[in-house]
Formats: C-alpha cells, structure tokens, sequence
C-alpha cells in the first residue's frame, strides 16, 4: 500500500527567525496512513509548483495572515502579522 504524503506548512516564528509546527499535526497524518513533510516557506512560483507535483495532499496549519497583497486588496488595520505565501 502507497502512503499518501501531505505537505504540511508551517509557522514563522519572527522574534526567533524559525519555522515549526505543534507535532500533532505530523502524528496527526501518521496516524490516518499519510507521511508528512513540513514545506519550506518561499514565494517561488516554480518551486511551489514543483512542490505541488510531488505531494498527494497540503495541510495548511494557520498562523499568520495571507498578505491581503496577493489578493489585490489593502491591509486593514484588524489584521495580524502577514505573510506572503504563493
């Protein structure tokens, strides 16, 4: 049986310039039969596609707030700390 593998994207962790998750979501996807591979964080369109092709499935974990920019719209004043993910 082939295992699923899931890209997992983690937190930034600004004060500490660091990424991590809670290891629950790595276990989390061990136990339903899926392998999971924390994902770098980049802006590299070819590599976010390259990436893309490579993994059965994404788990998207929160944390910061997409960057409004990507979307065409202006940060407001209620946001957090964004990001800027592709």
């Amino acid at each position: 049986m082939v295992k699923p593998i899931i890209g997992v994207v983690p937190l930034y962790d600004k004060e500490k310039d660091s990424f991590w998750m809670l290891p629950g979501y790595m276990h989390g996807i061990a136990a339903a039969g899926g392998i999971a591979v924390m994902l770098p964080m980049t802006d590299s369109a070819v590599m976010v596609q390259q990436l893309s092709d490579q993994f059965d499935g994404f788990l998207f974990t929160g944390g910061q707030d997409v960057s409004p920019t990507l979307y065409q719209e202006q940060k407001k004043n209620y946001c957090g700390e964004a990001i800027c993910v592709m």
